[in-house]
């Protein structure tokens, strides 16, 4: 009961003799099973697993788990593949969940005796309508195979993301991914009549990522709901030509083959790009003049990030003596460095110590010259390694005077702002 003295009120209550203390209480039984799946998301499988010891409330809670990841390093080790697919066999059939959101197959060395055993546990994937869905295979070091994505999974209509690593596709049935809004693809035989199939059965596509699809030379993406473009090349990548006019964003990294020479054709829309790849062994001409194109059609994005490669092949001192121009005014004479100096606003460049000086050219004209940059972003990667601890002093010693005379440069845009950060490895 409660009394009232004059506005405020005086509780005359008194404590239950029969309720127990807080701290005696078996808190960690009362939570409702969406918090606890919550907690699942975060953990390991075997660690769910392991959360039946906590109490009678949670020892069946696990097989209710709607996310089911399971990494072949870590569970495996140091059992080995057989044991690993004998756990997945053991987890899948007391699972109770009627639905599982995530499941995913990762780190697990894969070859053709595994493909029945794969195609039942996506069997079990396509019963429980998961909605992101990861087979982050490992290839074979002794016989290479590719996992053959069964023909049932092309229909999934309830599928939400699906990143796949040492797949192929086929063109055997018509792809059918209504509501499949991310997808990866690594090692993969990927064609481009096969990807233009994707696109047309993913009308709500907003992100793809291509690691090493040797088999893909034109990306033609009319899709407008495609706003996200990632590319890891690799020697044997053959991309010849790019064209999406409603991409926003498009990345580019890894080290492509000594042939590659690929055009943007329409990617009038963009607003981020990250050119973060290099050619090696490069043909200096050929390559330089790709680049000038690239940066031409990327006159009008507001962010870009430019990988050393790219910078350094712009700054070689091979190329200053070809064109008769040294320092500030061999920058200030190309053109397209003009038209990205009208319209970025946001420079991030990665580098070493050693890269980083020759840059010092690039990095002045940018400050002196970008009327609408906002921020610049130096990230100097000092690469120590172990044993090696006596040289962080004296690159952090060169590392401050580069900054320092970084920050002398004069600025065009009165809002430019200078970012330095390092890391070591």
């Amino acid at each position: 009961m409660a009394e009232t003295s004059g506005d405020w009120p005086i509780r005359t209550d008194k404590p239950n003799p029969f309720t127990p203390p807080l701290s005696s209480r078996d808190l960690i039984s009362t939570l409702p099973d969406t918090v606890i799946h919550h907690i699942f998301s975060f953990l390991p499988l075997q660690d769910v697993v392991k959360t039946s010891v906590l109490s009678k409330r949670w020892r069946p809670t696990w097989t209710t788990a709607t996310d089911l990841v399971f990494d072949g390093e870590i569970v495996a080790r140091p059992c080995g593949t057989l044991d690993f697919s004998f756990i997945v066999d053991s987890v899948l059939i007391q699972c109770t969940s009627p639905t599982v959101k995530r499941f995913h197959i990762t780190n697990f060395e894969y070859n053709e005796a595994h493909r029945l055993k794969f195609n039942l546990w996506l069997r079990f994937a396509e019963g429980h309508r998961v909605e992101e869905l990861g087979l982050r295979l490992l290839p074979n070091t002794e016989l290479p195979m590719f996992y053959i994505l069964p023909r049932f999974l092309y229909c999934w209509s309830w599928l939400v993301r699906l990143e796949v690593w040492v797949c192929c596709f086929s063109l055997v049935r018509t792809i059918r991914w209504p509501c499949l809004k991310v997808l990866s693809i690594l090692y993969s035989n990927l064609s481009d009549d096969i990807l233009e199939e994707i696109f047309r059965g993913c009308p709500v596509l907003e992100s793809l990522e291509l690691w090493g699809c040797w088999d893909v030379k034109n990306i033609m993406i009319e899709l407008t709901s495609v706003k996200e473009l990632i590319l890891e090349g690799l020697a044997f990548s053959n991309i010849q030509k790019i064209w999406a006019p409603h991409l926003l964003s498009l990345r580019m990294s890894g080290i492509w083959g000594p042939h590659t020479v690929f055009r943007l054709d329409d990617v009038s829309s963009l607003v981020e790009a990250k050119l973060k790849f290099s050619i090696l062994p490069c043909d200096e001409k050929m390559h330089s003049s790709m680049l000038k194109e690239h940066f031409e059609k990327l006159r009008e994005v507001t962010t870009m990030t430019i990988g050393v490669w790219c910078l350094q092949l712009e700054l070689d001192e091979e190329s200053k003596e070809c064109f008769n121009y040294d320092g500030e005014d061999f920058l200030r004479s190309r053109k397209n460095f003009q038209c990205l100096a009208k319209h970025l606003k946001r420079v991030e460049i990665t580098t070493d110590i050693h890269g980083l000086e020759r840059l010092l050219p690039l990095i002045k004209f940018l400050l002196g010259e970008t009327l609408s940059l906002e921020k610049m972003i130096i990230k100097a990667d000092l690469g120590m390694e172990h044993g090696q601890e006596h040289l962080q002093a004296v690159d952090l010693s060169k590392l401050l005077g580069v900054s320092q005379n970084m920050l002398s440069y004069r600025r065009a845009s009165k809002n430019a702002e200078v970012i330095f950060s390092h890391s070591f490895k």
